[in-house]
Formats: structure tokens, C-alpha cells, sequence
């Protein structure tokens, strides 16, 4: 037999018809299996091996008999239909958001409460998705780095590879111990606190600069003897006992604190927190399918606030 001396692409009509053959042990069999005639795989049999240079089959009897060239030839190709059948699945999973990839970075007061919320049921909806979560201090050069999707952070970061979008709104609230003096007043003002013993955040954290400002302006003095980094943290330190303190709601609307007394404060504390992107990083359907699940929870999170009268209030962007 003349082989070809070139490589030449090989066909996917040709390779179908080898497998078929291969399974059925018949031209017959591997025809009507494809659904065309007979003379159309014996020439693509013919092609195969012509292209190949490979000596596939040999005459016995009027019928076709695989070498052992040809068993080996036909592992391969098990493997590449197998692979192809996988990327076909894969597709169609890209293409109704079941698949794919989803990177995420999150400050820790987000991180523990509403994104892992809302990666819940996110999950749930594509549960053959990837997640890779990353509760971080250092949000915003992640998102530069373009190591995620999504950043979600307190702070507004100004830099020409950031794209920043409010996320929601929150208002401040005054945590006590129950025991405390205060405790059983629906509203806490600042002088109120004066010279208490207050938990503060970490001294570099947007939330200490926020909270430290409404009382350095009003000249008023506090002790502070602990530096946490969550406001779920300062409710456990404030539920024995150790002070007082100021907190994002979602601290405490994630648990349950029944030493803890949380009031109304002023002058109002509003935080903001974003969602980050790079700017030159388009965002995935995946990504935007998740912002969805997150908006819901905190919708679901200020509905039953209101539901239990309890001083959580967060608002969506205008």
C-alpha cells in the first residue's frame, strides 16, 4: 500500500468512522450506526490508513480485520471522543452557569457573614462551579492583581485598575453588656460613652478611622485597651464584660449575643462597603450570577431585621 510521506490534518468523519467500526466489527454495523452508506466508511477506513501510514486492517474472508496497530490506534481515540464529550458537557454547563470559575476576596467582616451567606446558596444553584474564597486584609492589590473575580471591602480604594461600586449601605449600632448602665436605651450617644472602657478595631482599619473620627470631633475621651479585627469579635469581648463598643450590624445579626445590649448611636455611623473588579478584567457570568445571590441575602437580611424590630439597618445604593 502507498502511504502518504506528509502529515496531513486528520478528519473527525474519518476517526468516527474507525470507532464505530471498531465497536461494531462491521462496515455494515458501523454505517447505520452513523446513519450513512457503506461505500462512505469503507472510504474513510481507506483514508485513514492512507493518511496514517499505518497498515490498519487486512482482508480475511471478504471482511475487515483489525491489526494490532489498529487496537492501539483505537485506545487513543476512546480517549480523544472521551475528551471531547467533556468538553462538550463542560460547554453546555458553561452556558447555563452550572460550570466554570468563581474567585473571590473579602474582608473579614464580609467574609464571615454575608459572602458566606451568599456562597451558600450560590452553590447550591452551580454546584459543579470552583470556588476559591480568600478572606484577606490586602483586598484591593488582589483584585489589581487580577487574582480574583471580586473584591469586597469597607474601603473605596482610587486606583486606575479598579473599578469600585457601592454595595451596600449600614448603619453603625452600640453594642454594651446587658449589665451595663446603659443597657435597656434605645439610643447611645456619644457623650454617653465618655470615658468608657471601648473596643476599638485594628489601629490601620478603615472601620477605626470611621468610628474614631465621630468622637474626636466632639472631643470626647475613651479608654481603649483592645484592638480587634471583626465585629464579631468585639461582641464577644463586649459579652464579657470588657468594654463597650461601635459595630458594623452584620456582626450581630450573623449571632446570637444574649449578654449583649445593641442600641441606635449617634451621630450616625454609616459604612459603605464595595465590590471591587480590575478594570481592564471583564466580569464573568458566573461573577454577575453571584452578585444576584448576594444581593438577595442582604435584601433577606434587612427583611427579617424589620421583622424582628432589631436596630440592623442596611440599605442598597440608590
Amino acid at each position: 500500500m502507498y502511504f502518504r510521506e506528509y502529515r496531513v490534518p486528520l478528519s473527525h468523519r474519518q476517526l468516527d468512522a474507525f470507532r464505530m467500526f471498531m465497536e461494531t466489527g462491521s462496515v455494515t454495523a458501523a454505517a447505520e450506526r452513523l446513519r450513512v452508506s457503506q461505500p462512505a466508511v469503507s472510504k474513510s477506513l481507506v483514508g485513514l490508513e492512507y493518511d496514517l501510514g499505518l497498515t490498519l486492517f487486512v482482508r480475511s474472508k471478504k471482511r475487515l480485520v483489525p491489526t494490532h496497530d489498529a487496537q492501539l490506534l483505537h485506545r487513543e481515540v476512546q480517549r480523544l471522543f472521551s475528551s471531547l464529550n467533556d468538553i462538550e458537557s463542560f460547554a453546555r454547563d458553561l452556558r447555563f452557569l452550572k460550570s466554570g470559575e468563581l474567585h473571590i476576596a473579602s474582608a473579614a467582616s464580609l467574609g464571615h457573614t454575608l459572602v458566606a451567606d451568599s456562597l451558600a446558596s450560590f452553590a447550591a444553584e452551580h454546584h459543579k462551579a470552583r470556588i476559591v474564597f480568600n478572606v484577606s486584609t490586602t483586598v484591593s492589590q488582589i483584585v489589581i492583581n487580577q487574582q480574583v473575580d471580586l473584591g469586597f471591602s469597607l474601603i473605596q480604594v482610587q486606583h486606575p485598575a479598579l473599578v469600585n461600586d457601592p454595595l451596600f449601605h449600614a448603619q453603625g449600632v452600640c453594642v454594651v453588656p446587658k449589665s451595663h448602665r446603659l443597657a435597656g436605651r434605645e439610643t447611645i450617644t456619644a457623650e454617653d460613652l465618655q470615658d468608657e472602657q471601648f473596643i476599638s478595631f485594628m489601629r490601620d482599619s478603615r472601620m477605626r478611622h470611621i468610628i474614631d473620627a465621630a468622637f474626636e470631633q466632639r472631643r470626647i475621651a475613651r479608654y481603649q485597651q483592645y484592638d480587634v479585627f471583626t465585629s464579631v469579635e468585639a461582641c464577644a469581648l463586649v459579652s464579657r464584660g470588657l468594654g463597650v463598643s461601635i459595630v458594623e450590624p452584620l456582626g450581630v445579626a450573623y449571632a446570637q449575643w444574649p449578654d449583649l445590649w445593641v442600641a441606635r448611636f449617634e451621630p450616625a455611623i454609616r459604612f459603605t462597603f464595595n465590590v471591587m473588579r480590575a478594570r481592564d478584567r471583564m466580569p464573568s457570568r458566573l461573577a454577575e450570577a453571584y452578585l444576584g445571590h448576594l444581593t438577595r441575602a442582604i435584601e433577606r437580611i434587612r427583611k427579617h431585621a424589620e421583622a424582628e424590630s432589631r436596630l440592623i439597618e442596611l440599605s442598597l445604593p440608590a
